[in-house]
């Protein structure tokens, strides 16, 4: 796996996920959003795989942070948004949670020497802390954008 870094640009990025994801929540209707499909999931679906792995991804950063070399077990997606019912889920709450977990990935990698800090993934080896905030910057980017082009501003 390409190790990834962290810097002001990426947390600029973590930063526009959210508050494009939170515009899109706010203007299209709920009902919209659950009937618009990509590919296998619906808009809602989209949402809610963006706000679990971006707490997810919140986590692994917390715990690089503060502790020493922990090791971050990989997840298994699909059966994540199951268990949770993203389907069922309100959008507005899905955008504050992915916002909420960007902010404390920002919060929390604001420090450079943070950023270095290690974790042992259980399929990926040790990766720091930088990297788990610039790969969820990069991976709600894709599907960010995926969902804007759908649903992009009104005038």
């Amino acid at each position: 796996m390409e190790r990834l870094r962290y810097d002001e640009d990426t947390a600029f990025l973590l930063a526009d996920n959210a508050a494009t994801i939170a515009r899109i929540v706010r203007t299209v209707p709920a009902e919209r959003l659950r009937a618009t499909r990509f590919g296998e999931w619906t808009a809602v679906e989209v949402l809610g795989h963006l706000a679990d792995s971006a707490e997810i991804f919140a986590e692994r950063v917390r715990r690089c942070v503060a502790e020493d070399r922990p090791t971050l077990q990989a997840f298994d997606q699909d059966a994540l948004a199951a268990e949770r019912r993203n389907a069922e889920r309100d959008p507005l709450d899905l955008s504050r949670r992915l916002g909420a977990a960007h902010a404390e990935i920002v919060r929390l990698l604001m420090d450079e020497k943070a950023r270095s800090r290690p974790g042992l993934h259980s399929e990926h080896g040790e990766l720091d802390a930088g990297h788990f905030g610039a790969y969820q910057a990069q991976h709600a980017r894709d599907h960010v954008g995926e969902i804007a082009k759908a649903f992009p501003p009104t005038a």
